[in-house]
């Protein structure tokens, strides 16, 4: 009973913390802000999250999740470069709410210029890919895939936070992450790659982002499965 009020608690601060910076962004939201919102003491909301840092890791993590099980549910194509271009149709998720979402964008903002949740990007999509056993069966050498995941992810970063300055689309970063992983770190050929970009333009084009919106809108529900 005492883990389910815990679990419960937890719910609430981080529906209401996501709520809040999706409004004003991380610098203006307080933790005495966040305690307001949840009804609760400063007090005790540190119980649970000593500081803002633990609070931005664990809506970060719960948006990669969220992210990770809708795009699982695009439709791949039947053949070819799968594995390659559902990682472009995931950075493309990102950066495409975050470029049309001015809350989101706040959210990704952050953890692309924070370099605590920078890690936890990178680690999460190297968890992502390893859960979906997506390379399973490719020869591919596990220590270079973990470097190309964390540089793309420090570079996808920068590129998404210059975005306008470069007039880059959300595909543009897509593309130049997912080629970036392949040529440089996975010994793709030129055909390849060419062959993984189109594929993954395919399952994009298949996606609903009103649906995806709605469950990021819905991950802290009460109901559904959270990480804290």
């Amino acid at each position: 009973m005492a883990r389910r009020k815990n679990m419960k608690r937890r719910r609430i601060i981080l529906g209401n913390t996501f709520r809040l910076v999706r409004e004003n962004g991380m610098d203006k939201v307080s933790l005495q802000m966040i305690a307001e919102k949840s009804g609760i003491s400063k007090s005790l909301l540190q119980s649970y999250y000593p500081h803002k840092a633990k609070l931005t890791n664990d809506i970060v993590h719960n948006l990669f999740n969220t992210l990770g099980e809708q795009v699982n549910n695009y439709n791949p194509p039947k053949d070819g470069k799968a594995p390659y271009a559902q990682t472009k149709a995931f950075i493309y998720t990102i950066a495409v709410l975050g470029m049309h979402d001015e809350g989101l964008d706040r959210i990704i903002s952050e953890a692309f210029t924070n370099n605590s949740t920078l890690d936890s990007w990178g680690a999460m999509l190297n968890e992502w890919i390893k859960t979906n056993k997506l390379f399973e069966g490719l020869d591919l050498d596990n220590d270079e895939l973990e470097a190309g995941i964390a540089f793309v992810t420090t570079g996808i970063g920068r590129l998404y936070h210059d975005r306008k300055k470069h007039h880059l689309s959300a595909e543009d970063l897509a593309n130049y992450a997912t080629s970036a992983l392949m040529y440089s770190f996975l010994h793709c050929s030129e055909d390849e790659i060419k062959e993984a970009l189109e594929e993954g333009h395919e399952i994009i084009e298949s996606a609903d982002m009103q649906v995806v919106h709605q469950a990021i809108d819905s991950m802290f529900d009460e109901g559904k499965d959270i990480i804290s």
